[in-house]
């Protein structure tokens, strides 16, 4: 991560935003019937996010979250969700047969 980038990291003010993406998050996955990844893609996004700069894990207190948009693991089981990077790393998954 460059000095530009971590003018875009979430600092602990930033719990506004925070939820913001959370609540969008979650509107966009209801809207589309709260559909969910497979065990082995929700494996590949964390795989993809523990090799990122953005991720944080504390050790101590088994929190895991991105520090670009402040998303928990959780939001790595959302089918509606995808990575916040331009590009992004993982994208959503579409249930269409």
């Amino acid at each position: 991560m460059d000095e530009n980038d971590k003018n875009d990291e979430l600092k602990p003010d930033d719990l506004g935003q925070v939820a913001k993406n959370f609540i969008g998050a979650m509107k966009n996955w209801q809207a589309a019937g709260r559909p969910v990844v497979t065990k082995q893609v929700w494996n590949e996004r964390l795989s993809i996010c523990r090799s990122c700069d953005w991720w944080q894990e504390i050790a101590k207190t088994k929190i895991a979250r991105c520090r670009k948009c402040g998303c928990s693991t959780a939001k790595l089981l959302l089918a509606t969700s995808k990575c916040p990077l331009n590009p992004p790393k993982w994208d959503v998954v579409s249930n269409k047969s």
